[in-house]
């Protein structure tokens, strides 16, 4: 953000929260989606949250739904970030932003953190596990203006092919997936519960005193009311393993492969003895998981190739795309349903 607009948020939540002392804002790196911002004053800390300027899918980065989400979800699910405000003002900024108290913490990204060198591994997928089963069992009386009603997997199915045929490049590994994906969907009769969307290592705060415990869920922009083993599916489809292929495993963002964790055989059959869920074959939402993901990838590559934008993290989403829908390729043949 350029120095103006900072200056007229600034006296927004001057006036607004009564903060103390100058507001100093600061841009969190990463990420391809919404913008966030640490925003501190001399004695408190915020996180601020806002869209990416231009123009936008529809339904995308919206800030009044992820504001509300969170708003009902806190309650009932305290792990979630607590929000403070919601901003629509335009003479305040151009695009609407919110704040929320910030969940401060140890966060696994791509290196394990080295409070982790003695630690059983298997304990941080239990604990992993175990808060996303709680998640989905969080009430949602609150959230059915969420809900969309049945139908959950196929317009989930038929959302992302639309999407991905959108922006298919010249060279398309995904046909094959796409027609998989149509013919076995499984029957849609499971209860509908919250479900994340994004629910992986790296959006999840662990207690800095308590180290395999998880105190903070973040995230929620893809959050909604849906089946969730499709929701275990799209975190399945970041988990990739020691035995994967090795290219795969170069572009983990978060180290699932090390020795100790769990297997993703292992991460389902534990969701299935916590949720008492009846699914003898696990991979067709693992496949949904995989090629949702390399449809996020080839919207970005999409964007970056059209020349949208110039972030040069973007450049190998191209061959990270492939890579994913290989990996897709290759569990059809061992996927009954």
């Amino acid at each position: 953000m350029k120095p103006e607009q900072l200056k007229y948020i600034a006296n927004y939540l001057q006036q607004t929260i009564a903060t103390t002392g100058e507001i100093h804002f600061k841009a969190f790196k990463g990420g391809a989606s919404n913008l966030t911002y640490s925003v501190k004053d001399d004695v408190n800390e915020w996180i601020m949250r806002t869209s990416p300027p231009g123009t936008k899918a529809k339904g995308a980065h919206n800030m009044e739904r992820e504001f509300t989400l969170l708003q009902n979800i806190h309650p009932v699910f305290p792990l979630c970030p607590e929000v403070v405000l919601l901003c629509q003002d335009r003479d305040v900024f151009a695009r609407d932003f919110y704040l929320m108290k910030p969940v401060n913490g140890i966060i696994i990204r791509q290196q394990l953190p080295e409070v982790y060198a003695n630690t059983d591994l298997s304990l941080l997928c239990h604990e992993l596990i175990k808060v996303h089963h709680q998640l989905h069992q969080a009430p949602t009386d609150k959230l059915q203006s969420f809900n969309k009603g049945h139908g959950y997997i196929e317009r989930q199915i038929s959302g992302w092919i639309h999407r991905y045929q959108q922006v298919a490049p010249a060279k398309d590994l995904a046909p094959d997936v796409m027609r998989w994906l149509q013919k076995n969907q499984p029957e849609d009769n499971r209860s509908y519960t919250l479900i994340h969307n994004d629910y992986k290592f790296d959006n999840v705060v662990f207690d800095p005193h308590n180290p395999t415990e998880i105190i903070g869920v973040l995230d929620w922009e893809l959050t909604t009311i849906g089946d969730p083993l499709m929701d275990l599916g799209c975190s399945l489809a970041y988990w990739f393993e020691a035995n994967d292929d090795e290219q795969l495993k170069q572009v983990n963002m978060m180290p699932t492969h090390l020795e100790g964790m769990l297997t993703r055989d292992e991460l389902a059959h534990q969701y299935a003895l916590l949720s008492g869920a009846n699914f003898d074959n696990y991979h067709f939402y693992y496949v949904y998981g995989l090629f949702r993901l390399a449809v996020i990838a080839q919207q970005i590559f999409y964007r970056y190739e059209k020349g949208q934008t110039d972030n040069p993290a973007f450049k190998p989403l191209g061959l990270i795309r492939d890579l994913i829908l290989k990996q897709a390729l290759n569990q059809l043949t061992k996927t009954k349903t």
